[in-house]
């Protein structure tokens, strides 16, 4: 979790800082070519822009780094959620006994899976 959160806020650090400061300087000088003055009004356009992209930039770099680092846990809980889905709909226990010893197998790679199927009547 630590090295999670690391990863994220340096990537987002650097990338807004870069995209910050090259954009600045890159309107800056443009602007004093053209006018020849000093623009303030720029440093603060750029700042509420930064400012405003920091949510979406912090989700996009969280999900990358997940799907690259944590691959294992993102397709578990894809492959779950997809399993409960069918689950809802299917109604043949032979076929649920298996499909479920699939996604166990998939998504915990244990060493050896088994079901133990209660008699319902009693």
């Amino acid at each position: 979790m630590i090295i999670n959160r690391a990863l994220v806020y340096a990537t987002l650090t650097l990338t807004l800082a870069l995209t910050y400061f090259g954009s600045v300087a890159l309107l800056q000088y443009l602007l004093h070519s053209l006018t020849g003055q000093e623009a303030q009004l720029t440093i603060v356009a750029f700042t509420l822009a930064i400012a405003a992209l920091f949510q979406p930039f912090k989700r996009r770099i969280q999900s990358t780094i997940e799907r690259h680092f944590y691959r294992r846990k993102y397709d578990a809980a894809r492959t779950l959620v997809a399993f409960s889905a069918r689950l809802r709909n299917d109604k043949d226990l032979q076929k649920m006994d298996a499909e479920l010893l699939s996604v166990v197998k998939e998504t915990m790679q244990p060493s050896h899976v088994s079901l133990w199927l209660r008699d319902g009547g009693g």
